[in-house]
């Protein structure tokens, strides 16, 4: 009965610490660098459509692969430690990334016996805001105050497209080919907000400064589907955690 006892009571004593890990919160703030892709590809520009057919000279998803410009980002998280095991809510605020290029320079079509040129801009800008909950696994290399981790995350991500063209023609043939309804100037083509399951996947470290303050440096890659098409944004992160 004393030995039944006595293993009782280590029991007690020990589990606490082999089954209770402690449960810390902390709360972190980022600012992410951002360089965006898709598989669609550029608008095309047909010029043997014009006059006849200008709805169909615009052929989308014909042309080069797209290059958006990097965008910057602040972030904010929210989470909990547990372990080695992090648990977080993430917001994160985008700047547009933009693909503005020349679609055609030339000789639209022939007016009588003049041959009409036009310069024709297209410009695609996206707006990504995203809210994730990640999990993170933390290495713990005992005294180093280095502290590498992988982690992944799913949530809403949110997608504000704008895209518009822009038709200059020399001055004394913009009232005809107004009169024959071929559009002059810029023109919105496209202003839309779309909602997105999204998922990513990162690396990265953390620089321990004291037992309640963090930075942390980290790559990751977020994906999406967005209008039947894959998007994704290669990610580097810097930023602060705090412990409490």
């Amino acid at each position: 009965m004393k030995k039944t006892l006595a293993l009782f009571m280590a029991t007690a004593m020990f589990a606490p610490s082999a089954f209770a890990a402690e449960i810390t919160p902390y709360v972190g703030v980022g600012l992410v660098i951002d360089k965006a892709g898709t598989s669609a590809k550029r608008v095309k520009f047909d010029a043997s459509k014009v006059p006849a057919d200008i709805p169909h000279a615009f052929v989308a998803n014909a042309g080069d692969n797209m290059d958006f410009d990097m965008a910057f980002a602040g972030e904010i998280t929210a989470g909990v430690k547990i372990g080695s095991v992090r648990a977080e809510l993430e917001a994160a605020i985008r700047s547009a990334s933009e693909d503005d290029y020349e679609l055609f320079n030339g000789t639209v079509f022939e007016m009588g016996p003049l041959s009409v040129p036009a310069e024709i801009e297209t410009s695609t800008s996206v707006r990504h805001n995203s809210y994730m909950a990640n999990v993170y696994y933390d290495f713990d290399f005992g005294n180093s105050s280095w502290t590498p981790y992988i982690g992944a995350g799913v949530g809403l991500g949110v997608y504000r497209q704008k895209a518009t063209v822009d038709i200059d023609l020399p001055d004394q043939f913009e009232g005809p080919a107004a009169a024959m309804g071929i559009p002059v100037g810029e023109m919105e083509v496209a202003n839309d907000t779309l909602y997105e399951f999204e998922w990513q996947v990162g690396i990265g470290t953390a620089y321990h400064f004291s037992e309640d303050w963090a930075m942390d440096i980290g790559y990751r890659f977020n994906s999406s589907n967005v209008a039947d098409e894959f998007v994704y944004a290669h990610e580097i992160k810097v930023g602060v955690r705090y412990t409490f």
